[in-house]
């Protein structure tokens, strides 16, 4: 099963079977949300856990056999109940590269726009501390409404091939809006839902 969470200010779970196969692959589902929502894709066999605070709603998701006390790698989802004052998402990959804890620091701004109708970025931030290394692959978005930022993270260097296929994973991750009459679509704007082999 593939799984689909949309962030709103209560926590909202669609399920839509998995499909196998590539490029044949079906489209994925059209969300039935009737505010402005992150849709994101849970991959198989990941599993989320939710906290709130006063500033965001928060979710942390998992592959299976780790959890929040000991874990090598993450999805982490951050919507905020406001935009901050943010405009662009490029304000907030300024902000959140600054590397001041990081004695080595290497960024790479990846992409950066207009995806269904709002200004986005994406980025893969990579520091190391000694004999430790994280790596961030990062999609920030900013809603009408809301600021919404995704991040991929290993506690160690990934591959090639693993970084390239959370980039496709990042692709299908957006935000819609159904009542701005057609401005932000909820139908997934780069393309069918990934087939295959789900990321790890």
């Amino acid at each position: 099963m593939h799984r689909f969470i949309s962030l709103g200010f209560l926590l909202c779970i669609h399920f839509a079977a998995a499909q196998p196969g590539g490029m044949g692959a079906p489209p994925a589902p059209v969300p039935d949300v009737d505010k402005e929502t992150l849709i994101i894709q849970v991959p198989s066999k990941w599993y989320p856990y939710h906290r709130t605070t006063e500033a965001k709603v928060e979710t942390f998701m998992f592959p299976t056999g780790q959890d929040p006390s000991g874990w090598k790698e993450a999805l982490q989802s951050e919507q905020f109940l406001s935009t901050l004052g943010v405009t662009s998402a490029l304000q907030v990959y300024e902000f959140r590269t600054q590397g001041a804890n990081c004695p080595e620091h290497l960024v790479d701004l990846t992409k950066d726009g207009q995806e269904n109708g709002y200004s986005f970025a994406q980025w893969i931030e990579t520091c190391v501390v000694g004999e430790d290394t994280v790596v961030t692959l990062t999609k920030s978005i900013v809603g009408n409404d809301q600021l919404y930022v995704v991040n991929k993270i290993w506690k160690y260097k990934p591959g090639n091939s693993d970084i390239a296929e959370w980039e496709r994973f990042l692709d299908r991750v957006y935000v819609c809006d159904p009542t701005t009459e057609g401005a932000n679509p909820c139908v997934p704007p780069n393309g069918p839902a990934m087939g295959g082999r789900p990321p790890r």
